[in-house]
């Protein structure tokens, strides 16, 4: 059967971290310690939160871009970060900040790191290295946060602070939530166009074959685990939708006989402004959808992880692996 909504798509979406999306805008938090004089450099700092759907609770993964006021992106090793509390209105004044701790590259799926990786954090280009840097950290109550980050580039401490909210609850299923037994597009799916299965499909082919066979549902039905990916790989306004799904694909490969490996496109007309029922249902909240999302499910139907934005292999992998062989799924 076809499935789909479609429902308005909001204009405000958010943008992820590592792309200078109005960064003029951005750059008057960046800092440096320039004794005073106000004046800026290129090397100062911009800080991305890149996290969804942050909420109260034990700690989670939290993960944000840094980027220099020209543009570079800050990739490598690691950064100071401290959190604190700013209140319950934007723009209020910060609570006394949080103990430091370190924040560690994680390189968008694809990168191609050096050998050995650079010790210190440096400034590169797009086409040299891609990612964010993430750190484990809990929030104690709801509200607007900020996270301030520091390193030393160009021989001075260079520090930006990004504000986020953190809500009361996830409003995105995650872990210990019961995964919902969607009906997400399939190669079966004869009068759904083959975009609206894969929005990289625009000649008719889809590129990633296995990962559309068959729904969450069956395979919630069959009591086999999942790994599905949300992502519109054309669309996508982080641009890292492809190399997450191809992550998501490669591990399929190899780990078949232990999970279903599923991917969800999010659109079933981009020009029309339809979304998929499946991912509006997993994903769309208050008007507002979010991209791309990896979860975990285990054979019980419970959500074990998820992952926002960006994916690494050395944080996907071992989940899969752990996952008792099964066989092949019928």
């Amino acid at each position: 059967m076809d499935h789909m909504s479609s429902p308005p798509v909001p204009a405000r979406r958010v943008v992820s971290a590592a792309l200078a999306v109005a960064l003029s805008l951005l750059a008057a938090c960046g800092s440096s310690d320039d004794g005073g004089s106000g004046r800026t450099s290129p090397d100062d700092l911009v800080v991305a939160v890149a996290s969804y759907d942050l909420a109260v609770g034990p700690p989670a993964r939290f993960i944000f871009g840094l980027l220099t006021a020209d543009q570079r992106l800050v990739a490598f090793s690691s950064v100071d970060a401290r959190f604190s509390f700013l209140g319950t209105k934007a723009g209020a004044e910060p609570s006394s900040a949080g103990p430091v701790v370190k924040a560690d590259f994680l390189p968008v799926a694809g990168s191609t790191i050096p050998d050995p990786p650079p010790p210190a954090p440096q400034p590169v280009t797009g086409s040299e290295a891609r990612g964010v840097y993430s750190v484990r950290t809990a929030f104690d109550r709801p509200g607007f946060w900020q996270v301030e980050a520091s390193t030393t580039l160009a021989g001075k401490v260079r520090r930006a602070t990004g504000a986020f909210e953190v809500s009361e609850r996830h409003a995105v299923p995650a872990p210990g939530d019961q995964a919902l037994a969607t009906e997400n597009l399939t190669l079966a799916s004869e009068s759904a166009p083959r975009p609206a299965i894969d929005s990289r499909a625009g000649t008719g082919e889809i590129p990633d074959e296995d990962l559309h066979r068959t729904t969450i549902a069956a395979a919630l039905a069959a009591q086999r685990p999942v790994v599905a990916v949300f992502s519109t790989p054309v669309y996508c306004v982080s641009r890292f939708c492809g190399p997450v799904t191809d992550l998501v694909q490669e591990l399929g490969r190899e780990y078949a006989d232990r999970a279903t490996f599923v991917h969800v496109e999010v659109w079933r007309d981009f020009q029309g402004k339809a979304i998929n029922k499946a991912a509006a249902d997993w994903l769309l909240r208050n008007d507002d959808l979010q991209e791309p999302w990896v979860f975990v499910i285990g054979a019980d139907g419970k959500v074990v992880a998820r992952f926002d934005n960006v994916v690494s292999r050395g944080e996907l992998e071992p989940l899969v692996r752990s996952l008792p062989p099964l066989g092949p799924a019928t």
